[in-house]
Parts: structure tokens; sequence; C-alpha cells
């Protein structure tokens, strides 16, 4: 009986005492959950003199209905100007 719980005892012993498959997958799961999240470039805000003017018909002559003036940023200079693209021409062919 001694001698049986000898080798019980001795294999044991011999059993690699580390970290189990199981918990090397853990580890390794944690290591990688754990890692930085790469952050998008900072939008940069538009300018306060600057103005979104949003898609909108604008009153022209020979045009009954308006003419149709897309979306577009308008910039106010300090003397109190206004930049902007020019406006669309009654009856001209708009591009794409």
């Amino acid at each position: 009986m001694q001698c049986l719980a000898g080798l019980l005892a001795g294999g044991a012993m011999a059993v690699p005492m580390g970290p189990t498959t199981t918990q090397r997958a853990v580890d390794q799961m944690n290591s990688s959950s754990m890692r930085g999240v790469p952050t998008p470039p900072v939008r940069q805000a538009p300018r306060q003199d600057m103005v979104w003017v949003p898609d909108r018909f604008v009153p022209a002559p020979g045009a009954p209905q308006g003419v149709f003036e897309p979306g577009h940023w308008v910039t106010f200079t300090p003397e109190g100007g206004r930049i902007a693209p020019p406006p669309p021409v009654p009856g001209a062919i708009q591009g794409p």
C-alpha cells in the first residue's frame, strides 16, 4: 500500500507545474483586449466667421420658381463683406 501511495505521489510530482493551455489562452485574450485602440484624427471645427447655407431656391429675374442653389459655406470678412460661391445663373446648364 505504501508503495502504491509512493508511486501516486511521484507521478503527481512529474506533472509540469505551469499554466494550463486554457490559462494561456485566457492570458492571451486578456493581453490582446487591453491593448490601446487607435484614435481617429480630430476634425477641425468650422471657423467662427463661416456659416453653412443649406440647399435652397433663390429668387432670380426670369425664373418665377427661383433658381436652385446648392448648400455651401459663406465666409464673412471683418469689414462685413461676404465671400461665397457665385450665384447660379437662370437657364444655365448645371454640372453634376
